[in-house]
């Protein structure tokens, strides 16, 4: 209810402006506030005409801002918090752009599921996820079992883990990791 409210004084609040700025010719001024308060002043449908185009467009934006995540996106690039606005990890790491193919590796029944992701969930509590050309194997062994053009898979949170296979791995980890194993065949070598 607030937010109608707040949607609909919105728009007559930029109606004001584009009335200030001359979008609206046919418009003299915005007359809801004062006839609010004077039960004289005529409703004016032609300005409430106006103020319905006004919030579908408004809608459309605060819909396109709210589903890219626009604001935090802001927020974040300007590092004033590192919220990423989504409900949950879920969320944030399928809404990825670079998210598309996964594996998918089903603890409790040993198989690991590999292909790309058409739907999820919308939260991690139900763990829904619908994979498109399916590779299915065996996840002790990693032997090929079969292949699926579709696969809906819908399990508990603890039973699964997920690898993002198209997300690269970091050049400062790599290195780490390189200097890691070349230091260990240096300890091993001199301990030959």
């Amino acid at each position: 209810m607030l937010q109608s409210f707040v949607l609909g004084l919105s728009s007559y609040f930029l109606l004001f402006i584009g009335t200030k700025l001359g979008f609206w010719y046919s418009i003299s001024g915005v007359v809801f506030l004062k006839a609010l308060v004077d039960s004289n002043i005529p409703v004016s449908y032609s300005e409430i005409a106006w103020v319905c185009l006004v919030s579908i467009i408004l809608g459309l934006f605060i819909t396109v801002i709210e589903t890219y995540k626009i604001h935090f996106r802001l927020i974040r690039f300007l590092r004033i918090s590192d919220k990423f606005g989504e409900l949950d990890v879920w969320g944030y790491s399928f809404n990825a752009p670079d998210i598309e193919c996964v594996t998918v590796r089903d603890i409790e029944k040993n198989l690991v599921y590999d292909g790309w992701v058409q739907a999820f969930s919308d939260d991690s509590k139900n763990a829904e996820l619908l994979l498109r050309d399916v590779s299915v194997y065996n996840n002790l062994e990693g032997t090929f079992l079969y292949q699926v053009g579709a696969m809906y898979i819908s399990r508990n949170r603890d039973d699964i883990t997920i690898e993002f296979r198209t997300i690269p791995i970091t050049e400062s980890r790599k290195r780490k990791e390189e200097n890691e194993d070349d230091q260990g065949r240096v300890n091993s070598e001199t301990t030959a």
